[in-house]
């Protein structure tokens, strides 16, 4: 009996040790629990911050890379170090140059300055602090080695057939077919939005053909294979496409419905089928590469130099220049003083014209800034240009400088380092746009960049005599043949006469809209004469950048405007070879990921 009490009461005392332990066990079990969710809270901020950081830190790699090219482009010091605002937060970052500038070849022919940046940001999220690295090569491609440069939407649609030999390349689109055809004999038709058979302006299927060689490693080297392909319109082509085989033709074409696009009426979707049909020739021994590429096949913008490099003045925070409200001059103020600074060719020529509307008068400087209106009287003088395009076919003519090539090479003051400036110190639109007109330029005594803010018109054959590197660079390009005497009138179109020019041009344009054509390629230098079965020939580059400030009249054809040439026009392949470019040739700039840690 005792024992049993015993052993009741040693029960009832463990069970109340359990239970205290129990306690103290869900006790310590909450306390943990609670101590575990917040090191779970913790662990997750610490998640959110690393991979928000994360995020801010890659994106302000690509903003830095950016920016990293247009300053490259723009012949800007590129920043060293600075902040950038991602999302709403500032992250630090930093430039470093890993080595050289070096030339190298690519694939295609086009020869490149490349050189190697690191780029590091810096992002904080929540103390969490993530540091991304990305070792990019910068890339200048110099842009006269294109025989077609655009950086908004390049149109061809000429009327009478149409060869274009060299490189061809849209920041944008590519929009192209004529009334007969159009042959492109090279290797390099890139555009980052796509390649159509369709008229951007009539929203259209485009007619004639389109004629594109397939790959070889130098198509400028005449043992090369030389095949084309058309790239078929919808007209042309067997499968339901608005606008032809391109880049709008997503789906492919199973002609005989077994599943595949591998028979013989099959068609693959473009993005596949554009590397393959303008792939290299049956049996190739070369390298191997792709003629047609676009965006989907990784073609991306190359950066290019601003509308303001032309300009006499770029608006500049902390400037040196500052106009003059009251007498429109523009008076050096000292740096860090102004508002503006001198654009990029005014700063850099070797010989400066510079007319105030106001007093037609001009003073001409040297590259040091010196005066030398006196001993280049002969060489520079005012004139004006009947230009129905920018007048709306009234009487009223543009008012222009004229430079006399040749006899400026009979003085001391041919620009030693090959670039001319020449600008109107106000300018406006319509006739109002001041110009500048090169004549009796047959022989250059240099290498010579002749740059304006307005238009440029050039008189007569051009660098046919010892041909050298020349470049015309303007608000727009105009040509007039041999026979132009400037006595054009309304109601009137001269005839022209063949005429040779022999240089890289850079000018503008402006978009077309639905009903607005603004004359496309084939237009890009402007017309005034009837050149009808007249040749006009051209060999050089043809590169379009911007819209057009001040020489915005629209194109129109026929009537007391202009009638088109036989356009016998080629890329100087003497441009392959840097040494052989333009002074000051512009550059694109483009850049390639090497490592991102």
């Amino acid at each position: 009996m005792k024992v049993r009490r015993f052993e009741r009461k040693s029960e009832s005392g463990i069970a109340l040790v359990y239970a205290v332990f129990g306690t103290l066990a869900v006790a310590s079990m909450a306390s943990i629990m609670f101590t575990m969710a917040g090191v779970s809270d913790r662990r997750a901020d610490l998640t959110r911050g690393s991979s928000q950081a994360r995020f801010l830190a890659d994106g302000s790699l690509n903003v830095v890379v950016k920016e990293l090219q247009g300053a490259l482009a723009a012949w800007d010091t590129p920043p060293t170090a600075g902040t950038k605002s991602v999302a709403g937060v500032d992250v630090q970052y930093s430039v470093e140059v890993l080595g050289p500038q070096v030339q190298t070849v690519a694939r295609d022919g086009v020869v490149n300055l490349v050189q190697p940046f690191e780029v590091e940001a810096v992002a904080v999220v929540d103390e969490v602090v993530v540091r991304s690295h990305r070792i990019v090569n910068a890339r200048w491609t110099p842009l006269f080695q294109f025989a077609v440069f655009y950086n908004d939407d390049l149109e061809i649609h000429a009327g009478p057939d149409m060869t274009l030999r060299g490189r061809v390349h849209s920041n944008s689109g590519i929009y192209i077919g004529g009334g007969q055809t159009i042959t492109l004999d090279t290797n390099y038709v890139h555009a980052v939005d796509g390649i159509f058979r369709w008229s951007k302006r009539a929203q259209l299927p485009t007619h004639g053909s389109v004629d594109i060689r397939r790959w070889v490693e130098n198509p400028f080297d005449a043992n090369e294979p030389s095949e084309f392909e058309l790239m078929l319109s919808a007209t042309q082509f067997p499968a339901d496409s608005i606008s032809g085989y391109d880049s709008a033709f997503r789906q492919g074409y199973d002609d005989d419905g077994n599943g595949d696009f591998f028979g013989a009426n099959d068609w693959l979707p473009f993005m596949l089928g554009a590397k393959d049909l303008w792939g290299p020739p049956a049996g190739y021994l070369g390298e191997p590469g792709h003629t047609v590429m676009t965006g989907s096949h990784g073609v991306t913008e190359a950066v290019t130099p601003p509308l303001e490099s032309i300009q006499m003045y770029d608006q500049t925070e902390g400037g040196s220049y500052t106009l003059d409200p009251v007498t429109r001059d523009w008076n050096f103020v000292g740096a860090g003083n102004g508002t503006h600074d001198r654009g990029y060719y005014y700063d850099n020529a070797g010989l400066a014209v510079v007319v105030d509307p106001a007093t037609r008068t001009f003073e001409v400087f040297d590259g040091l800034g010196n005066e030398i209106t006196p001993f280049v009287s002969d060489a520079v003088t005012l004139t004006s240009v009947p230009d129905m395009r920018q007048s709306a076919g009234g009487n009223e003519r543009v008012p222009a400088v004229q430079i006399d090539m040749g006899a400026l090479a009979q003085t001391s003051y041919f620009p030693s380092n090959g670039l001319v400036f020449a600008a109107h110190g106000i300018m406006g639109e319509g006739a109002a746009a001041g110009g500048v007109v090169l004549t009796n330029g047959a022989e250059l005594a240099g290498a010579l960049t002749v740059v304006s803010p307005g238009s440029v018109y050039v008189q007569g054959d051009y660098n046919v005599v010892d041909k050298k590197g020349a470049a015309v660079i303007g608000d727009a390009v105009n040509l007039l043949s041999n026979s132009w005497d400037g006595t054009k009138a309304p109601g009137t179109l001269p005839v022209a006469t063949e005429t040779t020019y022999n240089f890289a041009m850079l000018t503008g344009s402006y978009e077309t809209t639905s009903g607005r054509y603004n004359g496309g390629l084939e237009n890009l230098p402007r017309f005034h004469e009837n050149w009808n079965n007249v040749a006009c020939n051209i060999a050089g580059s043809f590169v379009n950048l911007y819209d057009s400030q001040f020489a915005t009249g629209d194109w129109m054809y026929g009537g007391d405007r202009y009638t088109a040439p036989i356009r016998n026009w080629q890329y100087d392949s003497d441009f392959n070879s840097l040494s052989a470019l333009p002074p000051f040739t512009p550059m694109a700039v483009n850049s390639a990921p090497v490592v991102t840690w």
